[in-house]
């Protein structure tokens, strides 16, 4: 297939895709390798979040001002294998945090100028199929990644004699793949002849996405303007009181997130493949639920699918510690983690297309990119708070503790979003 015309640079993504599956679940792991306790973890997922949010405005900003996007949607790939790389070759926690600081800031150039770019480089009728395509490329990459990771953690070591070697080696390929696809961004993407302002989009993306732990989204279209253009817009009260909704279910999620990996390392005894396999089981489920997600939520409307899916995950959360405190044979437990996290991926879907729906139809007309901006603004601002929270209270009080801090966010978003009196679609 030609692909030099410029019409189809998004596949680019694949590789994008896989190299974040690679390395986004092995960055908490290789921390605690390091020698990192709990607490440094939280404040490496805060740390990429923290870069991120303001990265999506300046990068985002920069491209619309100077009408250029391949640029930066190189940075964003090119800069994601060098940070990877940069983690790869950290001796210490200083240097890790420094890395994934850059990965938050220049990794996140691909996201707000690759929708754009996306829609600028087709027809507007083809804007739905592409942005599905682009959710399914992204999602099957980061699979593939999470894939790789098993397989790779289970031989590495094997190779080089020891497994922080080949978790190095592992960061080493991640960035390999990220360059991959610079070069094919290169040469696959033509700087569009037909500009499309962001501002006056009003479709909904309710495609796959991969939920990460942090906020560096594959993909973004509205951003908090840094000009203040758009800040005389009063938001209906509805929908500011959603946005807190939001800000509080992202910091109970990202706070066991904050966690996760090492309480399965210390509590269920699993080796890195093994954590690696575990969240494939969540990336799967909510890959496979996407395409039906979306009649769920017209048949039963988008706030109350919403709440029961975040429910759903305050019930799972706590099974994953009351499983590893049962006196259990280990296959078992490691059964019934992969299953609850399949649960926790189903979830995800519901949650991920039932918000985006729920502010479109929230969101005055005339200030749906304002509130899709601040929508987007709202997730980073949790997922700074959440591993934060999730990462000091494991270190300093425990585990129980921490699944009760996660719990009691998600729960406080959803009393309100159960309380509120939101219109039911």
């Amino acid at each position: 297939m030609d692909r030099t015309d410029g019409s189809h640079w998004f596949y680019s993504y694949l590789p994008q895709g896989v190299a974040g599956g690679a390395t986004s679940a092995l960055i908490p792991l290789f921390a605690y390798a390091l020698g990192g306790n709990l607490s440094d973890i939280g404040i490496i997922a805060a740390a990429t979040s923290l870069a991120s949010v303001p990265a999506f405005i300046l990068w985002g900003s920069l491209s619309d001002r100077l009408g250029r996007r391949k640029v930066f949607l190189l940075i964003g790939f090119l800069g994601s294998g060098i940070a990877s790389l940069a983690m790869g070759l950290s001796q210490t926690m200083s240097g890790f945090y420094l890395a994934n600081l850059l990965a938050g800031f220049l990794g996140a150039a691909s996201g707000p100028v690759g929708t754009v770019l996306l829609m600028e480089t087709a027809d507007r009728k083809e804007w739905p199929a592409r942005l599905a395509l682009v959710g399914r490329i992204g999602a099957v990459g980061w699979v593939a990644g999470l894939g790789l990771g098993v397989g790779w953690l289970v031989i590495g070591p094997q190779i080089l004699g020891a497994e922080a070697p080949s978790m190095r080696a592992l960061f080493v390929i991640g960035a390999a793949l990220g360059l991959l696809a610079g070069l094919l961004a290169q040469l696959w993407t033509r700087e569009p002849a037909v500009r499309v302002d962001r501002r006056e989009v009003r479709l909904v993306d309710v495609h796959p996405r991969v939920e990460k732990g942090r906020f560096l989204p594959m993909r973004i279209l509205h951003f908090i303007s840094p000009t203040g253009q758009g800040a005389g817009v009063r938001l209906p009260r509805s929908l500011r009181i959603y946005l807190i909704c939001v800000f509080l279910l992202f910091g109970g999620f990202t706070a066991f997130y904050g966690f996760f990996p090492i309480f399965l390392t210390q509590v269920y005894g699993m080796g890195s493949p093994e954590i690696f396999a575990v969240y494939i089981a969540s990336q799967a489920t909510s890959i496979v639920a996407y395409p039906r997600v979306g009649r769920w939520i017209s048949a039963r409307g988008d706030r109350s699918t919403q709440l029961y899916a975040a429910l759903g995950r305050s019930i799972l959360f706590p099974s994953f510690l009351v499983v590893g405190l049962a006196a259990l044979p280990q296959t078992s437990r490691l059964g019934i983690a992969f299953a609850l996290h399949a649960g926790v991926g189903l979830c995800w879907a519901v949650i991920n297309v039932a918000g985006s729906t729920l502010v479109s139809r929230l969101a005055p007309e005339n200030a749906r990119a304002e509130a899709f901006g601040t929508y987007n603004a709202v997730q980073g601002f949790g997922s700074i708070l959440g591993p934060l929270l999730g990462g000091f209270t494991a270190q300093l009080l425990g585990y129980a503790p921490a699944f009760g801090v996660s719990v009691a966010l998600v729960l406080a978003g959803s009393g309100l979003l159960a309380a509120a009196r939101l219109p039911e679609r």
